[in-house]
Parts: C-alpha cells; structure tokens; sequence
C-alpha cells in the first residue's frame, strides 16, 4: 500500500512540475535575406537584392503563454529590374509580444512593433537619394507547434506612421489637401515630427507575416520568414515592398525550471 503512495505522489509531483515548467532563452538570429520595393507614384520601376538579416532576443514560455522582446534587422542592395541604378536598404524593428496559450499547441496574443525604422539610399540621386518609412504597428499574432516545427502569423491592424521623401520631395497627402505645405517646414522632413504621422488600419494599410521554425537541437534551430506591406500615401499610387529570409538561430543560454 505504501508503495502504491509513492508512486502516485511521484506521479502527482511530476505533474505539477510538468505544469508549473518555465523555459526562457536569450538568442541571436543571423541569416541572408531577399528584399523588394516599387513605389509606384515616381516609377514603375522595381527594386530587388540580397542582403543579411540579424536579430537578438529574448523569449520566455510557459504552460499559459509566450511573451518576448526582440531587436532585428534586414540590411540589402537592391538593383533596378530595367538599369544598373541601386540602392541600399536598411530595415531595423524593436518588437514585443504576449500570445495566451488556447490548446496545447496553439497560442493567440498580440505583436507589438514598438519602432520600425525602413530606410534606403538610391545611388545618383543626390538630394533626392534619402527615403523613409517610420512608425509603429500593432499585429494580431498565432502561432501553432507541430513536433518540432513552430509555424507563425502576424496580420497587421493598426500603424502609427509616416513616409518620408522619395525619388523627389514628398510630403504626407493630408498636407498637400489641407494647403498645409510650406518648403521651409523642416518637419516634414523630421521622421519624428508626429504631427505628420497618420494612424492607418486594414484595408487602407496591408500587412502580413508569416514564419516557419524548424529546432534542430536545444541550442540551434533555423526558420524562414516573409513579410509583405502595401500602403498608398498617394491615392491608387502604392508603395509595396516585402522581404524573405533564412537564418540560423542560436540560444545563447536556455534554462528550463
């Protein structure tokens, strides 16, 4: 009898330690990357090249949730598809996130672009070379575990942004329909003048992500990610531009308690 005790308190301990399991992780992400662009109000024109991606983070998991904190970054040259004309692009993003465990392997929450900074520097335009697009986004996030696969999906609800000068000065089209515009307003050139900055919401502004991971060990695991954004600054004149990646993710220390 007694013996028949322990094993189910064995039992019941494992259990709840099962339950009560808490695993975090503190990694570095590093890969190559393709990325593309057309900004269709200046040139019809397309943009694509290869690049490098990077990324370091912080990821704590339970049995009810997932929440973490991630800093990356996809810096490309990109040539026109019609001449030799580039450009290089630098895209870097601070990011939060809090997903609620549903089911064993399903989880549901929000990501939290704190600041997304795209930039890029078109060779021979001189003055006109600088463009950017500066903000902040809200995503609705899922992800679902499959054995050792972790499959991935933000859809984009909200952003806090504003886009900067292209192939010639631009400003906001809430400025130019107000009589607002002034050539020496500096702001409209400040990324973080934030009286330039519009909240846009789906369907005026498209974003998607998806990701697939794959944990090759405890320390290593390796993942393909795309993303894609589409918004018109201009009426029925969009910019769209969207990245795929590959890179190796490496834990620098991954506990388990």
């Amino acid at each position: 009898m007694k013996k028949t005790y322990l094993i189910l308190l064995f039992f019941a301990v494992s259990l709840v330690q099962l339950h009560a399991q808490k695993t975090s992780s503190f990694y570095v992400d590093i890969g190559g990357g393709f990325s593309s662009f057309q900004d269709v109000k200046y040139s019809n024109v397309k943009y694509n090249g290869f690049g490098g991606v990077f990324g370091l983070g912080y990821l704590k998991e339970n049995e009810k949730a997932i929440w973490g904190v991630n800093l990356q970054g996809i810096v490309t040259t990109e040539k026109a598809a019609t001449h030799d004309n580039t450009v290089s692009t630098y895209n870097y993003m601070l990011q939060a996130k809090y997903l609620h465990r549903i089911k064993e392997n399903l989880f549901v929450g929000a990501t939290w672009d704190v600041l997304d900074l795209y930039t890029k520097t078109f060779e021979g335009l001189g003055n006109n070379s600088g463009y950017d697009v500066t903000g902040s986004t809200l995503w609705a996030s899922g992800i679902y575990d499959y054995k050792k696969f972790r499959f991935g999906l933000d859809i984009g609800l909200a952003s806090y942004f504003r886009e900067g000068r292209g192939f010639a000065f631009s400003v906001p089209q809430s400025v130019l329909e107000n009589g607002d515009f002034d050539y020496q307003n500096g702001k409209l050139e400040d990324r973080f003048a934030f009286k330039y900055y519009e909240l846009r919401t789906i369907p005026r502004h498209f974003q998607v992500r998806t990701s697939i991971r794959y944990q090759l060990s405890n320390r290593f695991s390796v993942a393909y990610k795309w993303h894609l954004r589409k918004f018109s600054e201009v009426k029925k004149y969009p910019v769209t531009y969207g990245t795929h990646s590959l890179s190796i993710r490496y834990n620098i220390f991954k506990r388990t308690k």
